[in-house]
């Protein structure tokens, strides 16, 4: 197979980031303002008038129907988890959704058992699939909205498929904080930068492929090296976004998703 998935040793073609180095590879044949990708847009007002607010509290599971009929999320705050359980009991965390990241049924596959769960407290607008395909059809600015959070998540699918397979542990780990830091974050007072830790440990090594041993070796070295402490435990605050970035070939790639680093600066 090709991309992503080719023979280790074998050149992936069309990536934007070099596998073969650990610092972040910034291409002078693109300008900043060239980059495609920029921070999640604000939910049309229009779309919140048609749904229904879910306030999610931690752990709580969301029905992926709507009284039999095929429902859509859209995520006003907090974070949820796509997991899948395939027939022989196989675990596997797919995918995390952020403010303004949208779902719907047909994104889990079929003959999996699929289930959206918060992973921090928040609040979710619900729909059926069928009024929200309505206003999609019948209005521009939210059709714009649901193609570029689409697009947005697709991007981010496709980095973190590289990451899971092609990436070593600590690079795994770090694309992963990098992303939270970018959704997440806030400036603190006692300088870096704070930001949510939502996944439990278990999850988190699913997420990324790791067993939970060597997830935890990888963030103690994170945290004896000064770059990482953890306040609480949904908390984290890392000291240096730039050395953290530094640790990921896919930095540049999610900081263009996002459009912009925590500390404001567009790129």
């Amino acid at each position: 197979m090709g991309g992503v998935l080719s023979a280790c040793g074998e050149k992936p073609l069309a990536m934007t980031f070099d596998l073969k180095r650990e610092e972040p590879v910034r291409h002078a044949s693109a300008a900043p303002s060239e980059v495609s990708g920029s921070a999640p847009a604000a939910i049309p007002p229009g779309l919140k008038a048609h749904a229904s607010t879910v306030r999610a509290r931690r752990g709580q599971t969301l029905a992926l129907t709507l009284d039999g009929s095929e429902a859509a999320f859209v995520v006003q705050s907090g974070a949820l988890m796509l997991h899948l359980t395939l027939p022989d009991e196989l675990r596997q965390v797919v995918a995390i959704l952020y403010p303004g990241d949208v779902f719907r049924t047909a994104f889990a596959p079929p003959a999996a058992a699929a289930h959206l769960s918060a992973v921090s407290a928040g609040e979710v607008l619900r729909f059926r699939w069928s009024a929200l395909a309505r206003l999609v059809a019948s209005e521009p600015e939210v059709a714009r909205y649901f193609e570029d959070a689409v697009a947005g998540q697709t991007a981010r699918q496709a980095i973190h498929m590289m990451a899971v397979g092609r990436f070593d542990c600590r690079q795994r780990v770090a694309t992963f904080l990098v992303e939270l830091v970018l959704r997440t974050g806030v400036r603190a007072p006692c300088g870096g930068v704070a930001f949510e830790m939502p996944l439990s440990r278990t999850d988190m090594a699913d997420y990324l492929g790791l067993n939970a041993d060597t997830l935890s070796r990888t963030m103690s070295r994170l945290r004896a090296s000064g770059l990482l402490s953890h306040p609480d435990r949904h908390r984290a605050l890392v000291r240096d976004f730039e050395a953290l970035a530094a640790l990921t070939p896919a930095a540049p790639s999610l900081i263009a998703l996002h459009g912009e680093t925590p500390a404001g600066r567009a790129l």
